[in-house]
């Protein structure tokens, strides 16, 4: 069970702190790609809990994705990932009440395919060089922060241990 395995390392980097800004980003794409399925799930098969109970944590780890943008770079393409975020929380947020799969489908795509691009371009990069991603041997700050030169795109609000629950 791949996603039980990135939540519970997701939990125990929390905790200790030994994951790289870079690795829990792509963690949370991954568990709100879940989240989405499953609310999928529940929509299909008329399950209000299932539906909503996944559907509010998808939200919130797009919005904890959101949050972890750095705020003090005004780029088109950090502009456009907030936008696009908004966007999914604000449609994802109507699903309730319209109860539109394709919204929801949508959602995932996208969500997925920005995963893709985050593992070819910054995990590519952080496994390529080593150096530039912390190893767990090393201690590590309680709250991680990214190199700003090196993924100007995240800051360091993202990753605040208490920031989210999934």
């Amino acid at each position: 069970m791949v996603y039980g395995n990135a939540l519970q390392s997701y939990r125990k980097a929390q905790v200790s702190g030994e994951a790289d800004p870079q690795k829990l980003i792509l963690m949370l794409y991954e568990a709100a790609i879940k989240r989405l399925h499953l609310a999928k799930e529940g929509l299909e098969t008329n399950d209000p809990r299932k539906r909503g109970e996944n559907m509010g944590k998808a939200i919130a780890i797009i919005s904890e994705l959101n949050a972890s943008l750095d705020e003090n770079i005004k780029t088109e393409e950090i502009n456009f990932l907030r936008s696009l975020y908004m966007t999914m929380m604000t449609e994802l947020t109507k699903v309730a009440v319209t109860k539109d799969v394709k919204t929801v489908d949508r959602a995932i795509k996208y969500m997925s395919e920005l995963k893709r691009i985050w593992e070819e371009t910054v995990m590519k990069k952080s496994k390529a060089n080593p150096a530039a991603s912390p190893t767990p041997a090393a201690p590590q700050p309680k709250t991680p922060q990214a190199n700003p030169q090196q993924y100007p795109a995240y800051g360091n609000s993202g990753f605040k241990a208490q920031s989210i629950a999934v």
